[in-house]
């Protein structure tokens, strides 16, 4: 990620930053993206972008749609037809474009919305997993010991008795009960 220049070069609005977007680590075994680059926002266009109606390709950066809007914009429009058409074309492609791009930018967003869901739930399921091993960890320690010994005791003892049980039971058969 470049960070000692600026992400645009003032001319024509060219993307001069990194290529690399910044990711952080938010889990044992997963990573995300948390810094998109300037190119992936302002210089692309989603894959169901509205066509330019003569079948040429669609401007991708932001900044040279805008270029083109201002230009055409202070071009004076006289009374010939010819010039308004031609405004009025330059126009329609940067509408078609900024249009495009904000579905761009949008999905960006989302993808970061869902993100920022994701995150949310990492962040609960690790707060939930802290809580039961406090809990875990105070059933461990924070043990009343006269409880405890007592409880085992008696499990022992009634270990012991059926142990007893079956070991007597094991020896008997119907012909010894009718003795």
């Amino acid at each position: 990620y470049k960070t000692e220049t600026a992400p645009f070069s003032e001319e024509k609005g060219k993307y001069v930053g990194g290529a690399e977007s910044i990711k952080q680590q938010v889990d044992a075994s997963r990573s995300m993206v948390i810094g998109h680059t300037g190119d992936k926002i302002f210089n692309s266009i989603t894959s169901n972008a509205v066509a330019e109606p003569d079948g040429s390709a669609s401007e991708t950066n932001l900044f040279a749609m805008l270029d083109s809007a201002i230009a055409a914009l202070k071009t004076p429009v006289a009374d010939s037809e010819a010039d308004k058409e031609t405004a009025a074309a330059a126009l329609d492609k940067t509408n078609r474009g900024l249009k495009n791009s904000l579905n761009n930018v949008l999905t960006v967003r989302a993808e970061l919305g869902t993100q920022l869901n994701e995150l949310e739930s990492l962040d609960l399921l690790g707060s939930d997993r802290a809580l039961g091993q406090t809990q875990q960890m105070s059933d461990l320690v924070d043990v009343d010991w006269n409880a405890t010994i007592s409880s085992y005791i008696m499990q022992q003892t009634a270990l012991q008795a059926s142990y007893k049980a079956f070991t007597d039971m094991q020896g008997l058969s119907l012909f010894q009960l009718n003795k």
